[in-house]
Order: C-alpha cells, then sequence, then structure tokens
C-alpha cells in the first residue's frame, strides 16, 4: 500500500525547445481551401457499473438507429454574464489531466502553479492504457482506457467519498503517490467494460443553471461492437456509443452503429455539440464521421473526404466539426447542418487541435502547432517545435497548452522530453511547463475549454 503524503513539483525550465513564430504556413498551396460536398448519410461512494440497456429508443427519416434506452435532453442553459468569460457558466478550470498511458495513471496539474497534484490509477489492474480525457464542466475528469474501463475522478477533493474504512480522506498528493486502487477516495466510479477496444470519451453539459451548477450531466463513450485479437484493438462489425451517468457510473443508454467500422482501432476520438450530441471518427483511411443525437440516439455515418486520413475531433462554437489528418491536407471543416466539408490543404501529421481565441483553430503537426481562422480557414500563427505535440487545449484566460509525446529507445528511455507545456498567445513562448509525465499521450478535451466553448460560446 502506497502511503498519502504531500509532494510538490516544480516545472523545470528552461526547456530545451526550438521555438519559431511564423506568420504563413510555409507551403505553396497552404492558403488554399476546397469545398467538397459529400453524399447524403449512409444508412455517493464509487460505482462500479457495467454495459446495461433498458427500454428501446427512436430514429429520425432517413437515420439508422439501433438503439436501446430513453434519452434525456441536450442542456438547459440559463448562463450568467453575456460577455463570455468564467461568469458565462461560471466554470473556473483548474487542472490539466494528462494520461500517462503505459503506466495506466492519469495525471492533475495544475494551471496555474503547474505542480502535479495528484495521479491515480485508471483501472484496477494497473492494465488500462489510457489515454482519452474529458473534463466536465464541474471541473471533473473522465478517463476512457483503451484496453476497456471508463473511470470518473473528482477535481474539488471535498467531493471525495470516505469508504476505505481508514479514517480521513486518503487521496494522491502527487507524482509518486499513486495509492493502490481500493485506498484511493477521490475516485468517483468505475464502469467495467470488459477487455475491448475504447477511446472516445467527452462530457455533456447537463443542465446548466448558471455558477457552474449542473446536474444530469452524461458522458459519452464508445467500443468496437465485437473484440480483437488484442487488447485495445477491436474486430469486423459496427461500434457501440454509450452515455453513461455522471453520477452513478451506470450506463443508461447505447446504440449499435453496424455502418460504422469497429476493426482496427474503430472509433477514434470524440466531441460533442451545444445540445450535446456526439461526434467521432475513424483513424486514417477508414474516413468515416458520425454523429449520435442525445435526444434520440439517432445516428448519421458520412465519408471523410479523400485526401483526409483522420485522427483528432472537436467542435468550434458554430457547431462544426473539425478533424485533423495524418496525411494529406492538414485537415477538414465539416457542417452538419449542410452536410458539406471543407478541406484544409497544407500539412499532413497532424493530432490534437483545439479552438482558441479570436476565432483561431489550433492543430498540431508539421513541426508545431498552425492555426487557422474558424471562418475562412486563412492560415494564423504558427507555434513551432522540434518536439512531436500531441495535445492542443486552451484555458479560460487565453494560454495555450500542449502536450508533447515521445518515442522511447531500446532501454524504453523517453527519446525527448515528456512534457506538458503553457503558451502565451501573444509571443507563442512557453511561459512555464512541467517534465514529470510518463509516456504521455492525450490530445482530447484535456483542460475542459472545449465543452465550455461549444456550451458557452465565448467567441460568438
Amino acid at each position: 500500500m502506497h502511503t498519502t503524503h504531500a509532494l510538490r513539483i516544480t516545472s523545470p525550465l528552461p526547456l530545451t525547445l526550438t521555438l519559431a513564430l511564423a506568420l504563413s504556413c510555409g507551403d505553396s498551396g497552404a492558403n488554399e481551401t476546397t469545398a467538397i460536398t459529400t453524399a447524403a448519410p449512409d444508412s455517493s461512494g464509487e460505482t462500479t457499473a457495467g454495459p446495461g440497456a433498458t427500454t428501446q429508443g427512436g430514429s429520425e427519416s432517413g437515420e439508422g438507429s439501433e438503439s436501446e434506452g430513453v434519452s434525456d435532453s441536450g442542456p438547459l442553459l440559463d448562463v450568467g454574464a453575456p460577455d463570455g468569460g468564467d461568469d458565462a457558466c461560471g466554470c473556473e478550470f483548474n487542472y490539466v489531466w494528462i494520461a500517462n498511458h503505459e503506466q495506466s495513471t492519469v495525471s492533475k496539474i495544475n494551471m496555474d502553479t503547474l505542480e502535479e497534484e495528484a495521479r491515480y490509477l485508471t483501472r484496477p489492474d494497473g492494465m488500462g492504457n489510457p489515454s482519452r480525457t474529458s473534463v466536465a464542466l464541474d471541473g471533473s475528469v473522465a478517463v476512457a482506457n483503451r484496453h476497456g474501463g471508463l473511470v470518473k475522478f473528482f477535481a474539488d477533493p471535498a467531493d471525495c467519498v470516505e469508504r476505505n474504512g481508514v479514517p480521513g480522506i486518503q487521496t494522491s498528493q502527487g507524482k509518486d503517490d499513486v495509492l493502490d486502487w481500493e485506498m484511493e477516495e477521490c475516485r468517483a466510479w468505475y464502469a467495467d467494460f470488459g477487455s475491448t477496444n475504447q477511446r472516445p470519451v467527452a462530457w455533456t453539459q447537463g443542465q446548466v443553471t448558471g455558477q457552474c451548477d449542473a446536474t444530469g450531466e452524461q458522458v459519452w463513450t464508445v467500443t468496437s461492437e465485437k473484440p480483437g485479437l488484442f487488447p485495445g484493438i477491436g474486430a469486423a462489425g459496427g461500434i457501440i456509443a454509450y452515455l453513461v451517468d455522471g453520477d452513478t457510473g451506470n450506463i443508461t443508454q447505447k446504440v449499435t452503429i453496424p455502418t460504422f467500422p469497429g476493426s482496427s482501432f474503430g472509433a477514434y476520438g470524440g466531441a460533442v455539440n451545444a445540445h450535446g450530441d456526439l461526434f467521432v471518427t475513424t483513424l486514417g483511411p477508414a474516413r468515416k464521421l458520425a454523429r449520435v443525437k442525445i435526444d434520440n440516439l439517432a445516428y448519421q455515418v458520412w465519408d471523410v473526404p479523400m485526401g483526409v486520413a483522420p485522427y483528432g475531433i472537436t467542435v468550434d462554437h458554430n457547431g462544426r466539426v473539425w478533424l485533423s489528418s495524418t496525411l494529406g491536407s492538414a485537415g477538414a471543416r465539416f457542417d452538419p447542418e449542410t452536410e458539406t466539408w471543407d478541406v484544409i490543404e497544407g500539412f499532413g501529421g497532424g493530432s490534437g487541435l483545439a479552438e482558441g481565441p479570436d476565432n483561431l483553430m489550433w492543430i498540431s503537426g508539421g513541426g508545431g502547432v498552425r492555426s487557422f481562422d474558424v471562418e475562412t480557414l486563412a492560415p494564423g500563427p504558427v507555434f513551432s517545435s522540434n518536439f512531436t505535440i500531441k495535445g492542443v487545449g486552451f484555458d479560460a484566460d487565453g494560454y495555450m497548452w500542449l502536450v508533447n509525446w515521445s518515442d522511447v529507445d531500446e532501454g524504453n528511455q523517453p527519446l525527448t522530453e515528456e512534457v506538458v507545456m503553457k503558451v502565451d498567445l501573444g509571443t507563442l513562448t512557453p511561459v512555464d511547463a512541467y517534465n514529470g509525465l510518463n509516456r504521455p499521450y492525450t490530445y482530447s478535451d484535456f483542460t475542459g475549454n472545449a465543452l465550455y466553448t461549444v456550451t458557452c460560446n465565448p467567441n460568438g
């Protein structure tokens, strides 16, 4: 058993980064965009939950739906200050949540001090291989394990619950203080999905009444319909999208999507719009995008244009879906209302992406992170780095957060610094960083700002 103790971790700077500011993409075709229109759509303590079902759901005309469960409606917003900022929803996110995938842990890093305040196991056996994290409007995090299992942790220790029989709250106090599974009391719940392929995770807004008081929050996650021969890999068949109760971890609804490929990595990433509908994409050449509506679990599946090899996914404040691309183009923007695509020409190699201030979408890849105007797709400022950047996120103060990814040598030692950086957009230089991570691999909504942006629309 690990003992609980105080641990303060500082951020060793300066980083050995090569940074440069560029105001153009530098590619001969970088300033061009191509619109591509697709065809019509293709067919109060910890709770341990498992896949379940209730009553039959519905579908829309022209859309497939094999659903179970009765859905709540999307978010009901009664927000505060109309000028945006934290007061618009009353949400003040204080942490970045980064998965250490080989260690099967998630790190809780303070946005102001860049100290790692806690590190938690994400699966009882320590074999979860987590990657995607999603932060709810109340600051809690949900973590999906590639090898199966979904877990929620409270951000505020005041919410943690006594359940291990030892007086007081036992919880991690830092990087080297990972408590045994049964001792950790800031874990809200764990939902056991067995050994499967499970990557997407995305919180819904619930009913927001102001000051970040939300009820009925749910979290989406997706698995392949059939497990593959190896952990984290799916088999031939479709995918299953689940809605999980944010308070209990119980699975309340699910829908099977047979026309979305579940083989290989299946659904690779997920994001929600302002209504809480889920969008998921495949990895690379499979080239599929799907939407599942929260109200009735009706789904649609679209083909992603040629030249786009999907990787990361997010939704902007106008409800359009953005994909990064590992090959060919920089990515693509999709309008689900008109069912039309705009391909962003330029560079491939992208992974994480996130909308920041000034109506700019930032996409990692090509030796750094490049920005594009969310309306015109015109290229904007560039943050350059010698390292491979996986994750891109923002906080309420407009700082950009970047998560490095490092390969390892034959001795399993990292070849580059395993860093999360806090970047000033005005100078495009890091103002602080933390390099105590262990094989980080997170590029989903690890700050909570993506959910905040689609909910409160600070750029609108």
